[in-house]
């Protein structure tokens, strides 16, 4: 059976792995002031990120309509004999919720799978079960290999600095969650189906060691599928992910920038990893 794999731009994928891997991204959708844009599509991260510091617009972000996800998968289907459909986690954004209500005019044709994570996260899920699709027996394998790698996927980031969420109106929650002032690094996790805070450092560095001792920790399980994500510090997050191939096995590494609509309430500086065994 030929099963061929969507997921919403959440995911981080590099377009070109994305198109390699036969994924087909649904854009999210960001507001950026008085333009409506398609995420990973109608501005360049770095262009993103410079113009939210200098133009100080209001931002907000929607996920796809359940039209732009039956589009997607009358095109997937076109060429395959079943979709599953991979998507950021449903208790941060109602996107898996709206490809479920897309799905239901499939008749069983398409199957639609809770990811738990975000950015690389997601992304590493979608990317397994684009791998698992070219031989599986039916739709029930590519989705268990999926959920599969979604029960261990892990993805922790750190914050650089509140002001972005400070603007947008959500560090009240955040700041809630942290219990701590604003000079901190805080370091969060998604694992597990919900967001764990790891640590309030009040250092970048230090910041990074904890990202760099949760993927230790998980490499004693056996080598890691590893990816950084970062939003504008394409230094760090060049160094980190040699530090990381450096220290940890792994089968496969991936770099990428953070799309705008991951970095359009955090702002520039948010640094993280995503890792499976």
């Amino acid at each position: 059976m030929k099963v061929a794999v969507v997921t919403d731009s959440a995911s981080n994928l590099p377009h070109d792995l994305a198109e390699s891997s036969n994924i087909r991204l649904v854009p999210m959708i960001l507001k950026f002031g008085e333009r409506a844009l398609l995420d990973g599509v109608d501005m360049p991260p770095g262009e993103f990120y410079k113009a939210l510091v200098e133009e100080r617009v209001p931002v907000s972000t929607s996920g796809p309509s359940v039209g732009d996800f039956r589009a997607a998968f009358e095109e997937a289907l076109t060429g395959a004999d079943g979709v599953v459909c991979v998507n950021v986690a449903s208790f941060v954004s109602a996107t898996y919720s709206t490809a479920v209500s897309a799905a239901k005019d499939f008749d069983g044709r398409v199957r639609v799978v809770d990811s738990r994570s975000a950015s690389l996260g997601e992304g590493f899920v979608a990317l397994e079960a684009a791998r698992a699709g070219p031989a599986a027996a039916d739709l029930d394998a590519v989705v268990a290999r999926a959920e599969a790698v979604a029960e261990r996927m892990c993805f922790v980031a750190t914050i650089n600095t509140f002001e972005f969420l400070r603007r947008s109106g959500r560090v009240n929650a955040l700041l809630a969650y942290a219990g701590t002032p604003l000079n901190i690094k805080p370091v969060f996790a998604f694992r597990g189906g919900k967001i764990e805070q790891l640590g309030r450092p009040r250092t970048r560095a230090r910041a990074i060691d904890r990202l760099v001792e949760e993927v230790r920790a998980a490499s004693s399980q056996g080598p890691l599928h590893l990816g950084v994500a970062h939003a504008d510090c394409e230094q760090e997050a060049n160094e980190l992910i040699e530090r990381l191939k450096a220290e940890i096995p792994h089968v496969e590494t991936l770099i990428t920038p953070f799309t705008p609509l991951m970095g359009a309430h955090t702002g520039p500086g948010v640094l993280g990893t995503a890792f499976f065994a």
